[in-house]
């Protein structure tokens, strides 16, 4: 009985600490809420105690709002739900007729892919020579580009059509070298001379140097991007050196290109580029890279790149169908997502999801719901050892590195952030003085001072960490 009596007094006593946590944290968010910033634009706010399993805090959390790249942690959450890490974001070079003893394959090459995001210059290099370590030499057929793993649409539904030019927003492909991009570096003159260098090196771009010997102004790199065009014109003059990433379009055209003219500096000699054909049944792997899962969620989640934010959610189309080599569209990837949100016990289409990397102008979830994939991952320690590793730290690094330098929250928060213009987001982990793990979200909406908003997340971090 008297053990009976020190357990019920234990739950009590959790019970009135809890309380007590959530009337202290109540009377500081009453107060941050005054915040001049919420006087112009709203938010909505979910904050809960993973420790003691209670809410300890919510505002506006059922409205729904734009993620901005938070839905990146429902992308990543909802693949490793499905597929763990077993993904194979791989870039595999196929022959078919026969290779013979001097090297010659009598027939068609293909390189096939299946959307990795990670496949950057030296990948590139490291395929073409393990083509010739396996003895290849000369393709008597064509060269043909397999871009069947997803549907033809490069831009998700959306996405604004003049972000074309940034690297935030490069055109999606199966195929993807360098990310789509380009990067363009210009050291400031000396003795009369900028220098001008732009990798990776390949011919299917141009490259037009117009800047000046001045001391005034700026450098500044563009190109006809409204045609399509990948002529690349540098201008401008200034004493600070310009470092810049430009995307090139039709990335998959970029790649076959680029794979040729590298094969031939490695003494592989292939004529004639085919275009694009899928891979027939009756080819062979030759040789093949790819990257692991943990590799596309970390640049996801740590950088919030939007291409390895895309790559995690086609790869849910493919899944769905269990076929790696089916093509998989948006809506399929977009169903499986959906399917979660059900199992969480809420209603899909109270929600809109149209893209992985929260890009997309349609998206709208609320707090509550993102709230739900936070707890849900912290309840699989497969898969929140996984987000855990891979979300920016507070001060440390990532798209926080350089927020919450100070403070309880440096190198405490862990946390997605997210911003397309008139949203700031940020959602996450954290843990509290009193030792308990803390999920959070926050979701500023019609807000044209991003600084502000920042600020206002940071406080409400530095105040969560300070619970006792």
């Amino acid at each position: 009985m008297k053990r009976k009596r020190s357990f019920l007094a234990f739950v009590f006593w959790l019970c009135l600490s809890s309380l007590g946590a959530q009337q202290t944290l109540t009377a500081q968010m009453e107060q941050l809420l005054q915040d001049d910033l919420l006087k112009v634009s709203d938010v909505g706010i979910a904050v809960f105690d993973l420790t003691d399993s209670v809410s300890l805090y919510t505002y506006r959390e059922q409205k729904t709002a734009r993620p901005a790249s938070t839905l990146k942690l429902i992308t990543s959450i909802t693949h490793l739900a499905r597929m763990n890490t077993s993904a194979r974001f791989a870039t595999s070079v196929y022959g078919q007729g026969e290779l013979d003893d001097d090297g010659v394959l009598h027939g068609n090459m293909f390189v096939k892919g299946r959307f990795d995001s990670e496949f950057m210059d030296a990948d590139m290099d490291e395929l073409i020579a393990s083509l010739k370590a396996k003895g290849v030499r000369k393709v008597k057929g064509k060269l043909y580009g397999d871009v069947s793993f997803s549907d033809s649409l490069f831009y998700g539904e959306g996405w604004c059509w003049d972000d074309a030019p940034y690297d935030f927003q490069p055109m999606l492909s199966p195929l993807m070298f360098h990310k789509g991009c380009v990067d363009v570096s210009v050291v400031p003159y000396k003795k009369g001379v900028n220098h001008v260098t732009v990798v990776p090196r390949s011919s299917f771009y141009t490259v037009e140097n117009l800047t000046t010997n001045s001391e005034t102004g700026k450098f500044s790199v563009g190109r006809d991007w409204m045609n399509g065009k990948n002529d690349l014109v540098i201008q401008g003059g200034s004493l600070n050196a310009l470092n810049e990433r430009m995307t090139i379009s039709r990335p998959a055209d970029f790649f076959m290109h680029t794979f040729r003219e590298r094969a031939h500096d490695q003494d592989i000699t292939i004529k004639r580029l085919g275009g694009f054909k899928v891979t027939p049944p009756d080819a062979f792997l030759l040789v093949e890279k790819a990257h692991a899962t943990t590799d596309v969620l970390h640049r996801a989640l740590k950088e919030s790149d939007n291409l390895a934010a895309e790559a995690l959610f086609y790869h849910l189309g493919a899944w769905q169908k269990g076929c790696d080599t089916c093509r998989t569209t948006a809506k399929e990837s977009v169903q499986v997502i959906r399917d979660l949100i059900r199992e969480l016990g809420y209603r899909p289409e109270q929600y809109e999801i149209h893209d992985g990397s929260g890009v997309s102008l349609y998206n709208y979830v609320s707090p509550e719901l993102m709230l739900a994939f936070l707890k849900y991952a912290h309840s699989k320690p497969e898969i929140y050892k996984e987000v855990f590793d891979a979300l920016p730290i507070a001060g440390v690094d990532g798209t926080l590195k350089y927020r919450m330098k100070g403070g309880k929250a440096y190198g405490n928060v862990r946390a997605k952030t997210g911003t397309v213009s008139g949203v700031s987001t940020l959602a996450g982990y954290l843990k509290a003085d009193n030792g308990h793990e803390i999920a959070f979200v926050i979701m500023n909406q019609q807000v044209l001072d991003g600084k502000a908003a920042r600020s206002f997340q940071d406080k409400l971090c530095e105040l969560l960490c300070s619970l006792k």
